[in-house]
């Protein structure tokens, strides 16, 4: 099988260009039509935090250079057992809502094209610091069975059933 990466390019975005170009990023996506509001809110505090060098966006485009969606990842913690553990935090997952559900090259979805990039990243840094963990929060929670399920294929799990965090060990 062909690699699915060689139809996609990453770009992570500088604080400085969430910062000026906030508006024009929120403009080049098309929202669900049903939850748009609730998914543009969600990406302007996620731009807000991406211009404070607080989060790190990349977006993800296609070959004829179409913004697919992007990703949205800090560096935080997952408690287990009154410890604090590294992490890397997936704060936000949007996917354009052109290029959702039956969107598909190669048999993989955007969605977890920015999952497999996300792994991939926190790899990379795992190997120079002390990060062991990927960690996501389902939005809806655990309620949120479709979603939940999608995260398990991609193998992770809850640490508990207290936790609402799953996570994907890396190391």
């Amino acid at each position: 099988m062909s690699n699915p990466q060689l139809n996609y390019s990453f770009k992570q975005l500088s604080s400085s260009s969430c910062k000026k170009s906030k508006g024009i990023i929120l403009d080049s996506f098309e929202y669900h039509s049903l939850r748009g509001n609730r998914e543009k809110e969600i990406l302007s505090q996620t731009l807000i935090d991406a211009s404070l060098a607080n989060t790190k966006i990349t977006t993800i485009r296609d070959i004829n250079n179409n913004k697919l969606g992007l990703i949205a990842l800090s560096n935080g913690s997952l408690e287990l057992k009154d410890k604090l553990l590294p992490a890397i935090i997936i704060d936000y997952i949007f996917v354009d809502s052109r290029y959702r559900a039956n969107n598909k090259i190669l048999d993989i979805k955007v969605s977890q094209m920015l999952i497999i990039y996300a792994i991939q990243k926190a790899i990379e840094i795992s190997q120079t610091v002390g990060i062991r963990y990927l960690i996501l929060r389902p939005d809806g929670g655990k309620e949120n069975k479709k979603l939940v399920s999608f995260y398990e294929s991609m193998k992770f799990q809850y640490m508990t059933d207290k936790h609402e965090w799953m996570y994907l060990k890396l190391t």
